[in-house]
């Protein structure tokens, strides 16, 4: 998934499966383009979060980490442990996904978080990867997205975390594109995927790397709803608003009842998920596309 872990960053290819998985996303280019600047990137404040203006009991999350929002595994961390502090403040009752950057949700995994780096590190990484998936689709609130960019890999992976999902209208790109460079998205995250789309599309899609446009990724239920980006955060507010007004504990109980055996199987064979990714990732040929993908970038700079 890369997305979810194994490459939700190798990003080392994204600019070429927009490309060829989407011609219409002219521009989404552009955030391959970036990629680079935002690996270096050493941003203090990774996240905007506090109460919404109307609702005080809705939080809003916001990536903060420019050009692109490419998930280091501080920010991952970062990302979980925002989640977790809302949740045990009884003063919430809803989180809103969003970003910061215009025309970015989020890029994915960072790809440089993946290369050159050691087993260990590469251990830890996935760990927050996953900490951070069976934070958001585990929380007992109502997560809504609001998607207000570009959302490849690791960003569709948030959003498949999500409870609802809006997307800003635009020439945006959503999917899970890890096979483009070689790898698989973990099973985990591929069940999210034939939940949210069904199993005839989303193997369509895995297997090869489709790249939604937002159209078509309302059309396919990887995205319930798409609106301007000037009426995107009011329709996020407008649509926790209903969440709301189910009893919390009735609301909480039927997602848990409908997660539960999901986010068991995570539990169970975590470490299994992570010692297939370090593998994977630590394969030279691996590591080969990836310091290419880095050179391209940097080329790109001059």
């Amino acid at each position: 998934m890369l997305k979810g872990k194994y490459m939700c960053q190798l990003l080392g290819k994204i600019e070429s499966t927009f490309k060829n998985f989407h011609p219409k996303a002219a521009g989404a280019s552009n955030v391959c383009r970036q990629v680079i600047r935002s690996c270096s990137s050493q941003n203090a404040e990774l996240l905007q979060v506090e109460r919404d203006s109307v609702h005080k009991d809705v939080g809003w999350i916001k990536l903060n980490r420019p050009p692109v929002n490419s998930f280091s595994k501080q920010m991952l961390a970062d990302i979980a442990t925002s989640v977790n502090t809302i949740e045990n403040d009884p003063t919430y009752r809803g989180i809103i996904l969003s970003s910061s950057i215009p025309g970015i949700f989020s890029s994915g995994l960072d790809i440089t978080e993946m290369y050159q780096k050691t087993p260990d590190y590469y251990a830890d990484f996935w760990h927050n990867v996953q900490e951070l998936w069976l934070r958001l689709y585990g929380s007992h609130l109502p997560v809504i997205a609001a998607i207000n960019g570009h959302s490849p890999a690791g960003g569709c992976l948030m959003v498949l975390g999500c409870d609802y999902r809006i997307m800003a209208t635009g020439k945006y790109i959503i999917g899970l594109n890890e096979v483009a460079v070689g790898l698989s998205p973990p099973l985990w995250l591929q069940e999210a995927m034939v939940k949210a789309i069904g199993f005839g599309h989303a193997e369509k899609a895995l297997k090869s790397g489709t790249l939604f446009s937002v159209e078509d990724a309302v059309e396919a239920g990887l995205v319930d709803q798409s609106v301007s980006p000037e009426n995107l955060e009011e329709t996020a507010r407008n649509e926790i608003a209903k969440w709301l007004k189910i009893p919390d504990h009735a609301r909480s109980l039927s997602k848990q009842m409908m997660r539960s055996k999901a986010i068991e199987t995570v539990l169970k064979d975590r470490q299994k998920d992570i010692d297939d990714f370090v593998n994977m990732v630590s394969q030279p040929a691996i590591q080969n596309t990836i310091g290419k993908y880095l050179q391209s970038l940097k080329a790109r700079k001059k």
